[in-house]
């Protein structure tokens, strides 16, 4: 099946992608954490002269 947004077209896929759970240990215990749950790193914005820290 062939879909088109804003004039491109593109190829319909039926495949459908897992993302993998990463088992962790600490102190004994085992932990499961998922890699889009990762945590951000800080951001330094500048406006105007004036730095911010998004975090």
């Amino acid at each position: 099946m062939e879909l088109t947004f804003l004039g491109n077209k593109y190829a319909k896929s039926e495949k459908t992608s897992s993302k993998p759970t990463i088992q962790l240990k600490y102190m004994g215990k085992t932990y499961r954490s998922e890699p889009n749950k990762a945590v951000r790193n800080s951001v330094v914005l500048t406006y105007r002269g004036v730095s911010y820290s998004r975090a």
